[in-house]
């Protein structure tokens, strides 16, 4: 039927209701993309409306008129519903799960408690407050600041982002910016157009000042390739529009997407790249914190800093974003034998395109936080300087900043570098002046990272902080006997000469080694220089001579190899790609294996041996790569049928240069440490993962609470507490963050009930409390401290969460038998 034939507002009014029941109106989904990945990051649910009668009916023929007559939350509410809906589905279905907005109109906020209606439908499908993300139209926050700030409040205390649509549409917005906070800014293209100079300078400020006050950055109607590179050079974080998607249902526009060949980012990822975003390419200070930031009030101009942010991972690195002045400044220099261009961005390119020296300076960021080289090309004089944006296990993104100093105007006399001192620099890695009168340390020339210690003053307490962070512990002894200032005139005094040297093995990545040289010179009394220079090529080579045989009975070779045939411990070591070299008797009799033939070029996984194999195998690969030692960590192997709790400590195996070249580990099964240590029978009553009770130990707890009620007539309450949604968590950021909840939820349960009740895990996501109630009363506010639990844990591991705790209760003196206790407890859980 035409639409012209039938009064289209009446329509509207006398049919809305019904096209709301039968969902003739459907939120269609627009991709949002995020600028540095172009990987979808979230989506915008729009209302559109598909009449059987009418046919298509546009957004701004219905809206306006649902806004006239005051149905227009009925609206809002159902597009929050249906987007509520399809997160739930993703999830039900193991899809991969991206976030939505929606929007909300301004009258909502007057024709109904909009916060209240939208939380209790969110809560209805039990889901992560961070998945929904709340529109507000900029306009809406002109008519009553203080009632909006109150409402927005609200909402972001709950875990909601709020962002602000058409930024810019008002003539207050700054002043709105000033009195509310946002999470996200929200820009329409038709606000830039046309895209000119002019334009493009507006869209940077706003840019540049969503990020000096920390608020993230999005622009919707982006046509055009040329747009989209234009926000992004200028560090825009995200965009929507046609270049990418419209909008539409949301199996289209997924299919869109494969289409496009556009993936989908990963939930456990979006806090990382949103650290990443928040750098602001434009500002003449990018390395500063915003605290730093806040000191600083002079307007700034547009500025030519070469910035480059390189994304690192174990196999590779990717250029996220350079800018035309760093790629002019890098080129040539021989750190990097890439060609700067379109192309080479998010592509996964080897580490031999770098040079070993920003590698190092890198690896080294991503634990100093920030760090600073100097090196000399062709004549010239650089500086880079790095700062550690975001990291997860996996990967981190480091901002590099790089300058030729010798056409700085930072440098008033560019003579003082000349070919003697460059030859100077070439010679050593480091060049540090040690002032005891005024008792600091100061770099004067680095090859590496600056920022080797937390402090420059305090030269006792950065001695001792160096050894113990870079020294190889071997070393460490005589690093501190070169180092000792207390001495130092004396030992001068006693070898005749203005110098003292040492070599020492020093740290140069994660728990990686070199040989070094360290020359203490003597200026005057108060007034040492530290040089330091890289010997390891030559220091290794001088190793691999044959050595000579120990005329001592006890030889280390002998030793460990009694150790090995022995019954005494379950040892076992690996090479660096975590399979099995080699391992002691003990440990092949206890799983009894006939040789070492079994095990040899085998990871965990091969033998199959661990149910969920990804705790010990990152717990490998953070000994491997990091460097660090692990001891008694739990977990669980399979042995002869039965699975068995084990106790596992592992150790980097180093060679002897310093390199990491595998790991050396043993294990202690718990249940053993019964047969002669009656210390070993408390672990029966522990679970392994949380350390509280286990369903052993509540049961004996049980007991005792039992024995009081009919002693003294105290009655008590089994509090059964279920996490929901634990499958999701697992499925959307693995299992080390599930147990990582697992533990945070045991250890607040603990906090609140722990002085006065007993607190135990008795199966999976399932916790159960034991305590005395005094009356009805008491029984009400156990279940509110529950709830108040589940609203105060909001982030873990720094990622936003929401949690949905089911609470099922039973009174003793209802049932006077605790396995009916047990059961109530369990069905009253069951039924929420």
């Amino acid at each position: 039927m035409n639409k012209n034939k039938i009064n289209l507002e009446d329509y509207v009014i006398n049919n809305y209701k019904k096209a709301l029941d039968l969902k003739y109106i459907q939120a269609h989904f627009q991709p949002v993309i995020r600028t540095l990945t172009c990987e979808l990051c979230s989506f915008e649910a729009l209302a559109r409306w598909i009449d059987p009668v009418m046919g298509v009916i546009f957004p701004n023929e219905f809206i306006p008129v649902l806004e006239r007559i005051g149905a227009i939350h009925l609206l809002d509410i159902a597009i929050v519903r249906q987007a509520c809906d399809r997160i739930k589905k993703a999830m039900i279905n193991s899809e991969p799960v991206i976030p939505i907005s929606v929007n909300l109109s301004r009258l909502n906020f007057t024709l109904c408690d909009i916060f209240s209606t939208v939380d209790e439908i969110i809560s209805d499908f039990k889901l992560p407050h961070d998945l929904i993300y709340f529109e507000i139209t900029e306009s809406i926050m002109t008519e009553n600041t203080e009632l909006m700030q109150s409402i927005v409040n609200k909402f972001r205390d709950a875990g909601y982002q709020v962002w602000m649509d058409d930024f810019g549409s008002a003539y207050s917005s700054l002043n709105v910016l000033k009195e509310i906070y946002f999470d996200e800014l929200k820009l329409d293209m038709c606000f830039l157009r046309p895209f000119n100079q002019r334009s493009q300078r507006i869209a940077a400020s706003i840019v540049r000042m969503a990020k000096d006050i920390d608020i993230h950055t999005l622009v919707e109607g982006v046509e055009t390739q040329e747009q989209f590179d234009y926000l992004k050079n200028i560090g825009c974080e995200k965009v929507q529009g046609y270049l990418f998607g419209k909008p539409l249902p949301y199996d289209d526009a997924i299919q869109n997407l494969k289409n496009k060949s556009i993936k989908i980012a990963k939930l456990n990822e979006r806090n990382y790249y949103d650290k990443v975003g928040m750098v602001n390419f434009l500002s003449s200070i990018p390395f500063m914190s915003s605290a730093e930031r806040e000191e600083i009030t002079s307007a700034k101009r547009l500025n030519s800093i070469p910035l480059a942010l390189i994304e690192n991972n174990e196999n590779y690195f990717r250029i996220l974003f350079y800018n035309t002045a760093f790629k002019n400044t890098a080129s040539g220099t021989g750190m990097f034998s890439i060609t700067f261009n379109k192309k080479i961005l998010l592509q996964e390119l080897s580490y031999h395109f770098l040079s070993d020296k920003i590698i190092n300076l890198m690896d080294s960021t991503r634990s100093s936080g920030n760090g600073k080289m100097n090196f000399t090309s062709h004549e010239e004089y650089y500086e880079i300087k790095t700062k550690c944006i975001s990291q997860t296990r996996e990967k981190y993104c480091v901002l590099l900043s790089i300058s030729n100093l010798s056409k700085s105007a930072r440098i008033k006399n560019v003579g003082l570098l000349n070919d003697f001192l460059r030859q100077i620099y070439s010679l050593f890695e480091r060049i540090t002046l040690v002032d005891i009168k005024n008792d600091t340390i100061t770099p004067l020339y680095t090859a590496t990272q600056e920022n080797l210690v937390s402090s420059n003053t305090g030269i006792r307490a950065i001695i001792q902080e160096f050894a113990k962070k870079y020294i190889f512990p071997d070393d460490r002894e005589g690093y501190l006997e070169l180092t000792n200032l207390d001495t130092a005139q004396e030992r001068f005094s006693d070898n005749g000469k203005f110098y003292i040297m040492k070599i020492f093995r020093t740290s140069i990545r994660h728990g990686q080694y070199a040989w070094k040289v360290y020359i203490l010179l003597r200026i005057n009394e108060d007034t040492y220089i530290m040089l330091i220079v890289n010997v390891n090529e030559l220091v290794t080579e001088m190793l691999s001579s044959p050595e000579s045989d120990l005329n001592k009975v006890f030889k280390p070779e002998l030793l460990w190899r009694t150790l090995v045939q022995s019954g005494i411990l379950r040892v076992f070591w690996k090479d660096i790609d975590r399979k099995f070299v080699g391992a002691s008797q003990a440990f092949l009799d206890y799983y009894g294996f006939e040789s070492l033939r079994d095990i040899i070029g085998k990871n965990d996984e091969d033998l199959g041996w661990h149910v969920h194999p990804d705790k010990y195998m990152n717990d490998e690969l953070q000994v491997i790569h990091e460097g660090i030692t692990t001891e008694n960590i739990p977990g669980w192997c399979i042995k002869k049928g039965e699975n068995r709790e084990i106790l596992a400590s592992k150790t980097p195996f180093y060679d002897e240069n310093g390199l990491i070249r595998g790991l050396l580990g043993y294990f202690i099964d718990r249940d053993m440490l019964n047969d002669n240590d009656l210390r070993g029978i408390e672990t029966k009553r522990r679970d392994m993962l949380t350390g509280l009770l286990n369903s052993r130990g509540i049961s004996e707890e049980a007991g005792v609470f039992r024995d009081e009620y009919y002693l003294r007539g105290i009655d008590f309450v089994r509090i059964h507490i279920s996490i929901e949604d634990i499958a999701s968590m697992n499925e959307q950021y693995g299992y080390d963050y599930g147990d990582r909840v697992l533990n945070v939820v045991g250890n607040a349960l603990k906090m609140v009930f722990g002085r006065t009740g007993a607190v135990g895990r008795y199966s999976g996501h399932k916790f159960v409390v034991l305590h005395q109630v005094q009356n009805q009363e008491s029984v009400s506010s156990i279940r509110v401290k529950v709830k108040n639990i589940a609203n105060s844990i909001q982030d873990i591991n720094g990622i936003p969460i929401t949690l949905y705790l089911s609470v099922g209760i039973s009174l003793f003196s209802d049932c006077l038998d605790l396995d009916e206790q047990t059961n109530k407890a369990e069905a009253n859980l069951m039924l929420q």
